[in-house]
């Protein structure tokens, strides 16, 4: 557990679980693909790129999603007491933070939704939308609320609402490590509106090691768009490059990544798994060429760790100890903003600077919040580094008895074991880490 292994996998897990966030997202905002118009009165600012069909890079994306939330803002503004109109100003914000991953445009976006329902008649309001942002932000118990309050609505939600809600019913108990009730939540899903949960059966699978299924669901997935934009097909790309990556088939991952770019062009989340696969074939300087240019348009401290961690490698400290601490900072902001959508992925820079206070502090947070496969593997991990083995493995037990079956799993078992003393046990979980990911 040293700052230098962390190249090999900066987060091996991270954007497939934060696909359920995404869905939630984009569901949300599809919702006002047929919404009233707002006032006439606004002097709505036209879009260089209207008629010309859906964005064909990511830069283009941006400069329309600006567009489309300052029209919506003034929107929201002449018509204030309405809490339609701040509803769609958040989706458009919603919209913008899918894209860029900036923190603060789910702020704005929360805000927006604050605003709708001061003005909103009790028991009305934008609960869906709230339902997507929390969950986003990793908030389980505010999303469970605010999809409650749409079960007394006079007029029941239609089939394709109906659907969704059943299916971030679903995500919840994903998330709180009852997969047999997310999968059960899934069929009511696809009971209302056949096909609808197979992307989030697709994650399920890939972290339950049906790596194959995965792939098949998210094969039917993409068949269920009728005219998928370039976005949409990059990000089916990018999903099939994930399940190689966790597979450790370098090249394949990497061939999925590259037609991903030139899908839809520009988009950091592309450009940082391109990064994780050179970094794992040891071209190195390419890589972090990859981060720094990811790093200047986006400030995520996740990639300025991932430089760190390349530095360190090297045996670069001075310089891998100036962009942790410029890290840091980042991401102390970001706990205070959004501390549960934070706690995940804070861990991962508390370990690579082999701070382990910090880390179990976060991963204790972390699994109270979502008890599932990755917060317990996490868990494990950070008690580990504590030299608090035993209770390691009574966690790493509970995952291993469960349905989750991923290669960090079994390597971190491996590890856990092996500081038990268990060495044979240890043995059997490297072989099936290995036997999933030869990298592992």
């Amino acid at each position: 557990m040293t700052a230098t292994t962390l190249p090999a996998r900066l987060a091996p897990w991270k954007w497939w679980i934060m696909a359920l966030a995404v869905l939630g997202s984009l569901w949300a905002i599809d919702r006002w693909n047929n919404a009233k118009p707002a006032p006439e009165a606004i002097n709505w600012q036209p879009s260089p790129y209207s008629g010309s069909g859906p964005p064909l890079s990511y830069a283009e994306a941006i400069r329309r999603s600006d567009i489309a939330i300052a029209n919506a803002q003034a929107a929201a503004r002449a018509g204030a007491d309405q809490w339609l109109m701040h509803e769609i100003h958040a989706s458009e914000l919603m919209a913008r933070a899918q894209l860029s991953g900036d923190y603060r445009d789910y702020a704005a976006a929360q805000a927006a939704l604050d605003r709708a329902f001061a003005v909103a008649v009790k028991g009305s309001g934008p609960h869906l939308m709230r339902a997507a942002l929390d969950f986003s932000m990793h908030r389980l118990a505010g999303a469970e609320a605010q999809l409650a309050a749409t079960d007394a609505y006079a007029v029941p939600p239609d089939p394709g609402d109906r659907a969704e809600i059943a299916a971030m019913r679903g995500d919840i108990a994903f998330y709180r490590g009852d997969y047999a009730a997310a999968w059960a939540l899934y069929d009511a899903a696809d009971r209302l509106v056949p096909g609808s949960a197979h992307f989030r059966r697709a994650i399920f699978a890939a972290r339950t090691g049906q790596v194959d299924l995965a792939d098949a669901y998210l094969a039917e997935a993409e068949k269920g768009y009728r005219s998928p934009t370039p976005q949409t097909r990059a990000y089916m790309q990018l999903q099939r490059g994930i399940l190689d990556l966790d597979r450790g088939r370098l090249d394949d991952a990497m061939a999925h990544f590259r037609a991903a770019d030139r899908l839809f062009p520009g988009r950091w989340l592309i450009e940082e798994h391109m990064a994780e696969v050179l970094t794992l074939q040891g071209k190195t300087r390419q890589a972090e060429s990859l981060y720094t240019g990811i790093v200047q348009r986006t400030g995520h401290p996740e990639f300025i760790d991932a430089l760190a961690a390349i530095a360190a490698a090297q045996g670069d400290k001075v310089r891998a100890e100036r962009l942790y601490a410029r890290s840091s900072a980042l991401w102390a902001q970001r706990l205070k903003l959004f501390p549960e959508a934070t706690y995940g992925h804070a861990i991962d820079h508390c370990m690579a600077k082999q701070d382990w206070p910090c880390a179990l502090r976060l991963a204790e947070a972390n699994h109270k919040a979502r008890p599932y496969g990755e917060a317990k593997i996490k868990l494990a991990a950070a008690l580990l580094a504590n030299r608090r083995t035993d209770e390691a493995r009574t966690v790493i037990d509970a995952v291993l008895a469960s349905r989750w079956r991923t290669p960090d799993l079994f390597a971190t078992a491996a590890d856990i074991y092996a500081a038990s003393g268990l060495t044979r046990k240890a043995a059997q979980y490297r072989s099936a880490a290995r036997k999933m990911n030869p990298l592992a």
